[in-house]
């Protein structure tokens, strides 16, 4: 009997399991295409910290940060700062169960070429994701090519228009005024620590940054830390008859 109850625990286990794994591949995928290690951490982190158990998340990132800590000084590229920032990268995106694609373009020279633009579409093409987050275009040169490869690419895939797809913001209040609100406060701590692992000044700036914003955003939504995003198109059941539908109104 003993033997019996043994053997049935083990197939129930072994069922779960099974069931478990079936959910997980059958989920859909986000892709985040953001231009350096800590931009959507800093801008988006809870709410992909929210995502992460009910998609699968992948990010591109456009370029290492080798001019983290020199890009105001000598200008003078850092492969070890850059090295660091890709660990910084892959740490915080564990934290999501994220899958990072590293594309290596030189930091302060990110343009948006044809070569960038076609990693971009293969890259796409290959994920199919469901939901795309990109960089607000009205920002530094670097994070507003960011935002124009992600354009080009979704438009030539055809994905811009049968894909959730919604801005982030990394800079400062830029015209940005968000159109969906995420309330983050019960997963603060966590974005929290993903934050400072990107600290490379050995202060808070980064925190302080992604605080300031996310209680500003909070005001709004009435909650005391938010996330805020704008969809690339307005939110419709008419346009292009296709109803995308709004992943974060379910957050």
């Amino acid at each position: 009997m003993k033997h019996l109850v043994i053997i049935i625990i083990l197939f129930l286990s072994c069922t779960v399991n099974a069931i478990n794994d079936q959910k997980n591949d059958t989920l859909k995928n986000i892709l985040i295409i953001t231009c350096h290690p800590d931009d959507w951490e800093i801008s988006m982190a809870g709410t992909a910290y929210l995502l992460k158990d009910k998609y699968h998340i992948h990010v591109i990132i456009y370029s290492d940060g080798e001019l983290g800590n020199t890009w105001n000084t000598t200008g003078i590229p850092d492969p070890v700062m850059g090295a660091k920032r890709v660990e910084d990268s892959n740490q915080s995106a564990a934290k999501i169960n994220a899958t990072n694609h590293f594309l290596k373009m030189p930091d302060g020279n990110v343009f948006a070429d044809k070569e960038a633009v076609d990693k971009t579409i293969s890259l796409l093409r290959g994920i199919d994701p469901a939901i795309v987050f990109i960089h607000w275009p009205i920002d530094k040169p670097d994070h507003a090519a960011a935002a124009a490869m992600a354009l080009m690419a979704l438009s030539k895939t055809g994905m811009m228009y049968n894909r959730e797809v919604y801005f982030f913001e990394v800079g400062d209040l830029n015209h940005f005024i968000p159109a969906i609100f995420v309330d983050v406060t019960p997963v603060w701590d966590i974005k929290k620590e993903i934050v400072h692992l990107h600290e490379r000044y050995n202060d808070d700036r980064f925190y302080k940054m992604a605080e300031e914003r996310a209680l500003y955003h909070g005001t709004t939504n009435h909650s005391k830390y938010a996330e805020g995003f704008i969809p690339l198109f307005p939110l419709s059941n008419k346009k292009y008859n296709n109803k995308t539908g709004c992943c974060l109104m379910d957050l």
